[in-house]
């Protein structure tokens, strides 16, 4: 099983990073261009923290039950906290990934609300600090402690 979720958590990152690439490019183009509101931006918004929700899921079945690392970590926290890898997985990849899941939220939310000439405005910065988020939070083969592959076998 938890190899199953390792697979899906891997692969939906692109689902993720493809929506918030296309939310946070189509929110600069509107809000920087000036242009009329365009409700498509609102349902790529909902795709991106639909993403997000379904991520954030794989992972804390992932971190809760599955992750071996997690549960050796809890075993003496303060020897994984020593230890930058386990520190990585057990606090900083989770802290990041859950703080891009509320700021994607809480931007989509309240840009819907807006009036329509700063929805675009919110969406851009929200869900552009959300992917800044999501970014710093992937264990990136090139410069991670842990790297992982771009693209997992089962």
């Amino acid at each position: 099983m938890y190899n199953v979720l390792l697979f899906a958590h891997s692969y939906m990152r692109w689902a993720v990073v493809i929506l918030g690439v296309l939310i946070v490019l189509r929110a600069l183009v509107g809000w920087l261009g000036r242009r009329r509101w365009d409700p498509t931006v609102a349902r790529v918004g909902s795709y991106f923290t639909i993403a997000m929700d379904i991520q954030l899921l794989l992972g804390l079945l992932l971190y809760g039950v599955f992750s071996p690392a997690v549960q050796r970590a809890f075993t003496d926290f303060g020897g994984a906290m020593r230890e930058s890898v386990l520190r990585f997985w057990v606090i900083e990849h989770i802290l990041l990934m859950v703080v891009a899941v509320v700021l994607a939220h809480v931007g989509h939310v309240t840009a819907r609300r807006m009036p329509e000439g700063k929805r675009y405005q919110r969406y851009a910065v929200f869900a552009g600090l959300a992917m800044l988020a999501v970014l710093l939070a992937i264990p990136w083969p090139a410069i991670s402690a842990d790297p992982r592959p771009l693209f997992r076998s089962v």
